[in-house]
């Protein structure tokens, strides 16, 4: 008797356990399934930025030629928020299906991870494609009494000057204690929430400079609102021309840390379906329509396939392992 009672139990949890398997088995068909008709729907890119800085307005930029490629709507989808990180960790729950993504630039998206400790693992995000690289830049108001590089630090190692940062955590935030370190540049900075009013603190005279994006300087520049005083790369900007870079002024230590610009797909996204996206953003990045608003913007592109999208994501790491105590240790001081 007892023999059949335990047979008939094991019979119960075989049955269970089959339905189980083939619920399972039916879920990553369905998977399968959907991600080889991929895309069927408008697909949504998150802005982890205030509208109006040069990430949102560059993302912006380049998803009409993505949806022409792509073939269904692609629209942005703003998240500010603690340098990123908000809408770093909408990206990281949303359904792993290409249907929602992320601009997110390097280092700049990992520096704010691991400086506000989010546990958001960008490391396992699906990279997909990436169109520019550029370096940061220093700049003032044009009716500044800083007329030089020179003139700003010789006052700012004296004293502190206010500036204005995109976020705490953030890339700017980063360059402004180099600046510190390594030239000896004094601040009493000031978070905004954002590159847009950052910037915007700047023009109305709220701050006396900032770090910014170089190629993000550029309009603000030509429209006699900003006046850049040194590129914090080992380039000039062809766009910016006459500015000298920060090594040519002398400081040839000064570490180079620039901003690569594309976007990531949730973790666990299927490789057909990063493929998909990756051919339409290569193909988006190669568009002569694209390459023409990047020009006039006064914005060199830069290709950054999937591989090279993620050894930028890995190289933000290995910034981030270097400079995050340093961050930290500075902002505990204050």
């Amino acid at each position: 008797m007892k023999r059949q009672k335990e047979s008939g139990r094991f019979t119960k949890w075989s049955i269970v356990a089959f339905i189980t398997l083939m619920g399972v088995v039916f879920g990553l068909c369905q998977v399968v399934a959907a991600s080889d008709d991929f895309p069927r729907g408008a697909v949504t890119v998150i802005v982890p930025f205030r509208p109006g800085g040069g990430t949102d307005i560059e993302t912006r930029n380049i998803l009409p030629f993505v949806q022409k490629h792509l073939g269904v709507s692609v629209v942005a989808k703003s998240m500010p928020g603690a340098a990123t990180t908000i809408g770093t960790a909408a990206a990281a729950r949303a359904k792993p299906d290409g249907y929602t993504i992320i601009c997110l630039p390097q280092p700049a998206g990992i520096l704010a991870q691991e400086f506000h400790g989010t546990g958001t693992g960008i490391q396992n995000f699906e990279a997909i494609y990436g169109w520019f690289e550029g370096p940061m830049d220093v700049a003032v108001k044009p009716d500044s009494p800083y007329k030089t590089f020179e003139a700003l630090v010789s006052v700012a190692q004296k004293r502190p000057l206010k500036a204005s940062l995109a976020g705490i955590g953030s890339i700017d935030h980063l360059h402004t204690l180099l600046l510190k370190k390594y030239v000896g540049v004094k601040s009493t900075t000031i978070p905004y929430g954002g590159g847009g009013p950052a910037t915007a603190a700047v023009i109305k005279g709220e701050v006396e400079w900032h770090v910014g994006l170089s190629t993000t300087s550029v309009r603000f520049v030509r429209n006699n609102q900003l006046r850049v005083l040194a590129i914090l790369g080992p380039e000039p900007i062809e766009a910016l021309s006459g500015v000298r870079t920060i090594y040519d002024i002398g400081f040839k230590s000064y570490p180079n840390v620039s901003f690569v610009r594309g976007v990531l797909a949730p973790p666990g996204t299927p490789p057909s379906v990063v493929n998909k996206l990756e051919t339409a953003f290569r193909k988006a990045v190669d568009d002569p329509g694209f390459r023409e608003i990047m020009k006039k913007r006064g914005r060199p592109v830069k290709a950054f396939s999937r591989e090279k999208m993620n050894a930028a994501v890995q190289n933000g790491y290995a910034l981030a392992k270097q400079y995050i105590p340093f961050m930290k240790e500075t902002a505990k001081k204050k």
